[in-house]
């Protein structure tokens, strides 16, 4: 499991399909999905602190970019 709330901006993060995002920022406290991310298409997302595109598990699909892992 990761926890996004140790990332800085510009670190790299794996998705658990093998897509490298790039963290943004952490958002402003109380946001339900607190940190952005940027995909390598330039688009961006928001994450859980631990990693999920929704804090829902029964809405996740087979297809979320969840992250697995930091790098750097």
């Amino acid at each position: 499991m990761v926890n996004l709330n140790t990332c800085k901006p510009g670190q790299r993060l794996v998705g658990k399909h093998g897509v490298i995002l790039t963290y943004v920022r952490k958002l402003i406290s109380g946001n339900t999905y607190p940190h952005e991310v940027k995909y390598p298409n330039g688009s961006y997302g928001t994450r859980t602190d631990d990693g999920f595109v929704f804090r829902n598990p029964s809405k996740r699909m087979e297809v979320d970019e969840d992250i697995v892992e930091i790098l750097d």
